[in-house]
């Protein structure tokens, strides 16, 4: 394992895309909390209000992911990474500046919200089709789990910080970290200068027929779709738990802020759990691993329900972390091998469409439901939801008996 990360840090291009998503991440772990608990805490705002901000986020975040995924392949991903960065910093410290200067409304925080999602959604596929680009194929486990290590510990210095920074100064300067984080690591991605892929050079075939091959890769390896199916209902349930239910019982049942944080910081470290996890362990079946371990965040949601000491909640959110991140490294790297190198950002795109697809109705419903029966029993409704939609992919043969490509 020593070997592979000192041969991995001889990469220039390894080190450029790490310390960005060191950077990013750190702002990524105060900026859940900073704005949920900034749109609790304005005059009149409540779950449905937090619900709108979030779900203003994540409807285009789906929507334009398969354009996403075509504009990386063919414009360049290490550039449209940089690029929707920089840009996003800019909104977030709009966002950011309008808590400081006590002018944030719901409506502001939406438009914000919105165009953040566009450019998430331009990011992702691009993002996660950089890594077979500089680094050789007998590395990428390790170059994803090492990259998962350095994020989720910066997430998780994040997290820590978040908690402290919004109960004391409040959520725009929570924010304005953010900001600065996405400006730096947009400019560290852009200077890598990456290739583009063979089919950004020379004629391009039009974007619907890019479409139809993404579609083909993606939809021909069974695999792929079971899991995807199954994950757009986990990712339903899961993010209307961490957008919405988890802050509003934080501030009805728990300590506000603070305890989101020591609940936050135990997620990370559980990441970084994971990520270390992935770097040691070279399953056989990977994907009967990152499948199988995915239930323990229903035990998340559902000690959130009672809720159970914050003890408990810590050591859940941990196992949470290391389950994800179990999950990610695997399923990355599986896809990675499995899929071709030219289409990995639209098979990319499709996986992130498909698995997102219903996260902004569970973003949308979890205010209202929490009105209407209250957030004890949406918040087990929705531990119900992951536990189902985690254990669904295992009645699959495909995704218990696919081998690991070295």
């Amino acid at each position: 394992m020593l070997g592979e990360i000192s041969e991995l840090w001889k990469i220039d291009g390894f080190r450029q895309l790490f310390f960005a998503r060191v950077v990013s991440n750190f702002g990524n772990g105060i900026a859940p909390i900073a704005l949920a608990f900034g749109v609790l805490s304005l005059p009149g705002a409540d779950a449905g209000s937090l619900s709108y901000v979030t779900t203003a986020h994540m409807i285009p975040l789906v929507l334009f992911m398969l354009v996403g995924g075509v504009a990386a392949d063919r414009f360049g991903r290490s550039q449209l990474v940089g690029i929707t960065d920089i840009v996003g910093s800019v909104f977030v410290a709009i966002s950011a500046a309008s808590f400081l200067t006590h002018h944030a409304t719901v409506p502001l925080l939406c438009f914000n919200a919105f165009v953040f999602g566009l450019l998430n959604a331009l990011w992702y596929p691009a993002f996660s089709g950089i890594m077979p680009l500089i680094v050789p194929s007998h590395l990428l486990q390790a170059g994803n789990s090492a990259l998962g290590v350095g994020a989720n510990l910066s997430f998780t210095l994040g997290a820590s910080v978040a908690g402290v920074v919004v109960s004391s100064a409040g959520s725009g300067w929570g924010l304005a970290i953010d900001a600065a984080s996405f400006l730096i690591a947009g400019i560290l991605v852009l200077r890598m200068k990456l290739p583009r892929t063979e089919q950004s050079e020379g004629k391009q075939p039009s974007m619907i027929q890019q479409l139809r091959e993404g579609w083909f890769e993606f939809s021909s390896r069974r695999w792929i779709v079971v899991i995807v199916a199954s994950f757009a209902f986990y990712h339903m349930a899961f993010e209307g738990f961490l957008g919405v239910l988890a802050p509003v019982q934080s501030k009805e049942a728990l300590h506000g802020a603070k305890d989101m944080g020591y609940m936050m910081f135990s997620f990370g470290v559980g990441s970084v759990l994971g990520t270390v996890f992935a770097l040691r362990l070279r399953p056989r079946r990977p994907l009967l691993l990152a499948v199988g371990v995915t239930p323990v965040a229903a035990l998340w949601i559902l000690a959130m329900a009672v809720p159970m000491p914050l003890i408990v909640l810590c050591i859940t959110a941990a196992g949470t972390g290391i389950a994800l991140d179990l999950m990610y490294a695997n399923w990355m790297t599986t896809i990675h091998t499995h899929v071709p190198e030219e289409a990995l950002s639209r098979v990319g795109s499709y996986d992130a469409f498909g698995s997102l697809a219903f996260a902004p109705l569970g973003l949308f419903v979890a205010g209202p439901i929490t009105h209407l029966v209250g957030v004890t029993t949406a918040l087990v409704v929705a531990g119900c939801i992951t536990l189902v939609a985690s254990v669904a992919p295992l009645f699959s043969r495909e995704v218990r008996h696919l081998e690991r490509i070295d």
